[in-house]
């Protein structure tokens, strides 16, 4: 078993992230049913998570109301990234240089990516990597 002091790695870390998210989520939208995986590649993290619908955007969607659903739920994420952002850094221990977020209604999805600084200093930031 791994101290608190001991970064979590492999499987243990995307369960561990996947399980904040849906907390997450759960904690906002009240309700039970989402369901999550998490991929890490390198300076990349995204989440996967399924059955992210309320028993009212399940209804707003059934009446065509795509748009409305989207709309809150891009609210959500503006309102929350903080949230989000503790959590990715907490669990990986690393500076999340960048954070997006995308939701599908039908079927009801939601991905949620985050760039991380890079372990190595030599290596430039997600952030550095756009010439404008």
């Amino acid at each position: 078993m791994q101290g608190a002091d001991v970064p979590l790695e492999g499987p243990d870390l995307t369960e561990a992230i996947s399980a904040a998210m849906i907390a997450l989520y759960a904690r906002v939208y009240d309700h039970d049913r989402t369901s999550a995986i998490t991929y890490i590649n390198e300076d990349v993290v995204v989440c996967i998570l399924k059955d992210i619908l309320t028993s009212e955007e399940t209804r707003l969607v059934a009446e065509g109301l795509h748009g409305a659903v989207i709309d809150k739920r891009v609210a959500f994420q503006t309102e929350t990234e903080d949230e989000f952002t503790a959590a990715i850094e907490r669990l990986t221990q690393r500076r999340v240089v960048a954070f997006m977020s995308a939701n599908q209604t039908s079927p009801g999805i939601a991905s949620e990516l985050f760039f991380l600084e890079p372990r190595d200093p030599a290596e430039p930031a997600v952030s550095a990597l756009v010439d404008v």
